[in-house]
This record gives structure tokens, C-alpha cells and sequence, in this order.
């Protein structure tokens, strides 16, 4: 029954990709032209190569030069469309500069989906099923509009389940992985919960080694001054939002912030009810690697409530969301339970409810991803219970049977 529903909104992804190479907008929303987010990573890295700081750090200055360089890639020209990451973002920029706009476009794709592969390859659970949960996260609404869009969703995914996976084994190379996720800091907040959770304490200061010297890196290459100018713009941004930035970014994203704000909350009480997912993702992320889950939900955890917390998304983060469902579904599918699915139908359509400015339905995204969060803490208290009256969990009865 779900099966059906999930290709086919698969396809729908898929049209809206093709569409956008050969007709922006015949299906689904218009991304007006393919790569309109690469735009500005491969603007800014090049701009940087040639001395042009003031150039990337002036957003109305820099959106018109990307209208201007793009004008015969774009069908309409960009409305605003900043740079507005860390400077350590552009390390790991810098390898595709030399490519060229498509080149590069292409070459960064195909890399970050090559290494989330890989990822959920590595030390995976469940190896006989690896093929299928790679090809699912791979085909998922959010990663090809992750595609349309030129994002770097899969890099911050692959980052997300290698570091997780190889804290056990390898503790600081795990962390040091983890620690890259500071180049978009929204992802990155929860990872220092996650570790104390452990206490991997070795893991902890390798993340924090790894941050600073991917900040030294940017430093010795474009020089401090992009970091003086980015640390106050990120403050302001925080406290007093740029008007611009609010109505053209963070609004068409699927956040606590613009879910509630589209939902008619006032923005106060929308960047109160922000704090508080921030605050709970990082409980429940604590919570989560103290316990005695297994590996794979912890991990589901932590891509749920990196989302969940994030001031600002968009539809393509939502492949964080695909690994967690796919990796859970994958997980009971000796025993499929009718929840669980209607959950994972669910947040595989987010991407295509978005952006929740235009879809009504999008403005309960978060909900889904609590309710994600909410069957992993589910399961774990039930088989609390059995253990406690000394019968062995469903999944412990399975694989005895199996053997």
C-alpha cells in the first residue's frame, strides 16, 4: 500500500529535477533554473579567488553579480540570494573551483551522493540491506530537489552518519568528521550533545580540533579579514535578522520558526517556540546516545533533531530526514507496523509540501520529525518494559528463530 505512494511521489521529485533542466516550473514548483543555490556557492568561492570579499559580503552587490555572470543560465533573474556561511565553507569549496559552473555543479554533486554512500555503507547494521536503504535515500523526493537546487545536503548527511558511525571504532576520526559540520553551523549544534551523550570525550575535542583548524585552513589561504567581517553579519543576523533575509530565506524554509509564523505566530513567540526545539533536540539528543539504543537509532535521533533544531532548512535538508526514516523502516521490516509507515510516508513528502509558504499542509513538517523522534523513544521504552518483565524483545525472538 505505501509502496506505490512512495515511488510515485519519488517521480514527482524526479519530474520536478527534469523539469528544471528542460522546463523550470512545467513541474512543480519553478527553481527558475538548475543550480540556482551552486550559483552562489561556485560566485562566492570564485569572487573570494579573485579578492572580491566586499563583493560576497554585500548581498544586494553580490545577487546582482550572479544575475549578472548567470544571465544565460537563469530564466528570471535571482531576487536575493546571499552568502551568508562561515568562511571555513570555502575550503571545502576551493577543489571545484578550477571546474567551471557546470563542471563543478556536476563534480560536487556526484562527490557528496558518492560519499553519503559510502557512509551508509560503512559499519551498516544491516549490510544485506544496504543496497536498497542507499538506493531509497538516493532516489527520495529531498534528494533530487537537493539536485535541482545545487545543495549541499549529502555532504552534510554523509558527514552526519560517518562521524556517528565511526566513534565506536574510531573515535577521533569520527569526531574530526563531525567537527567539519561547523562549515553550516545549524547542523553542527547538536553534535557536542551527542557526544557527551557517549562521553567520548577524545571524540569531543577531535570535533573541536577539527572545526578550528578548517577555520585556521580558511584563514592561511583568504586571510583573517573574511572572518572579522562574517562573525558580527552572523551576530546581527541572529539578533536583529536582515528584512530580506527573512522574507526571500528563512520563510521558504520548513523550521519551527516558519512553520509557526506561517501558521500565524506571532515572531516572537516563533523564535521562542525555535529556542525550545533547539533546546529539546538537544535533550532528547543527549538522551538518545546515553542510552542503550542501538547505533542506527541513535543515529536516526540525530538526523531528526539536527533538523528539528535548525533555525533555518530547506527542502533538501530533508534528505537527513529520508536516511533517518529509511534506516528506520529498514529496521522493522521484518515486522512493519502501520505507524511507522504512515510516519515515513509522511516525511518523505515534506520536500514536495515545500516550500510551506505555497503549501499549507508543510506547515506541520516539524510535528512529523517529533513524531519520528517519538517512535525511537517508543521503542526503547518498550523494550525497557520487556526487559524489566524479562521477556526478550521482538527483535531478540526474530533472530533466535532465524539461527
Amino acid at each position: 500500500m505505501f509502496l506505490p505512494a512512495l515511488s510515485i511521489a519519488a517521480l514527482f521529485g524526479w519530474g520536478i529535477l527534469v523539469s528544471t533542466f528542460v522546463h523550470p516550473g512545467w513541474i512543480g514548483l519553478n527553481h527558475i533554473a538548475p543550480g540556482t543555490d551552486w550559483m552562489v556557492f561556485y560566485g562566492a568561492i570564485r569572487s573570494m579567488l579573485a579578492g572580491k570579499l566586499a563583493l560576497v559580503l554585500d548581498a544586494e552587490a553580490f545577487t546582482a553579480h550572479l544575475n549578472q555572470s548567470f544571465a544565460s543560465w537563469l530564466t528570471v533573474p535571482l531576487a536575493f540570494r546571499p552568502w551568508f556561511y562561515p568562511p571555513s565553507f570555502l575550503v571545502l569549496l576551493l577543489p571545484f573551483a578550477p571546474l567551471g559552473f557546470a563542471g563543478s555543479y556536476v563534480a560536487f554533486q556526484a562527490a557528496t551522493a558518492g560519499f553519503l554512500a559510502w557512509a551508509l555503507r560503512n559499519r551498516a547494521e544491516q549490510p544485506q540491506l544496504t543496497p536498497y536503504i542507499i538506493a531509497a535515500v538516493l532516489v527520495s523526493p529531498s534528494a533530487s530537489l537537493n539536485l535541482a537546487d545545487g545543495q549541499c545536503a549529502f555532504l552534510v548527511a554523509a558527514l552526519l552518519v560517518a562521524g556517528a558511525r565511526l566513534l565506536g571504532p574510531q573515535p577521533l576520526l569520527g569526531g574530526a568528521i563531525l567537527g567539519l559540520l561547523s562549515f553550516k553551523p545549524q547542523f553542527f549544534l547538536l553534535v557536542p550533545f551527542a557526544l557527551l551523550g557517549l562521553r567520548q570525550y577524545r571524540g569531543l575535542c577531535a570535533a573541536v580540533c577539527s572545526a578550528f583548524a578548517l577555520a585556521l585552513a580558511s584563514v592561511m589561504i583568504f586571510g583573517i579579514e573574511p572572518w572579522i567581517r562574517w562573525i558580527p553579519q552572523a551576530f546581527s543576523n541572529l539578533v536583529s535578522p536582515d528584512e530580506k533575509w527573512l522574507a526571500y530565506g528563512r520563510i521558504w524554509g520548513h523550521s519551527v520558526w516558519a512553520c509557526a509564523v506561517l501558521l500565524g505566530v506571532p515572531e516572537r513567540i516563533a523564535s521562542i517556540l525555535q529556542l525550545g526545539a533547539i533546546v529539546s533536540s538537544a535533550a532528547a539528543t543527549f538522551v538518545a546516545f546515553r542510552s542503550s539504543l542501538n547505533s542506527d537509532s541513535k543515529l536516526i535521533v540525530l538526523l531528526a533533531a539536527t533538523v528539528l533544531a535548525a533555525p533555518h532548512s530547506g527542502p533538501y535538508d530533508a534528505t537527513l530526514l529520508a536516511v533517518a526514516i529509511v534506516l528506520w523502516l529498514a529496521a522493522s521490516i521484518d515486522a512493519p507496523r502501520l505507524l511507522d509507515w504512515l510516519i515515513g510516508l509522511g516525511i518523505w513528502m515534506v520536500p514536495l509540501l515545500s516550500p510551506a509558504v505555497y503549501v499549507p499542509a508543510g506547515r506541520l513538517s516539524p510535528l512529523l520529525t517529533i513524531a519520528l523522534i517519538g517512535l525511537v523513544f517508543g521503542r526503547m521504552h518498550s523494550q525497557a518494559k520487556s526487559r524489566e518483565s524479562g521477556i526478550p524483545p521482538l527483535s531478540s525472538i526474530r533472530s533466535t528463530a532465524c539461527d
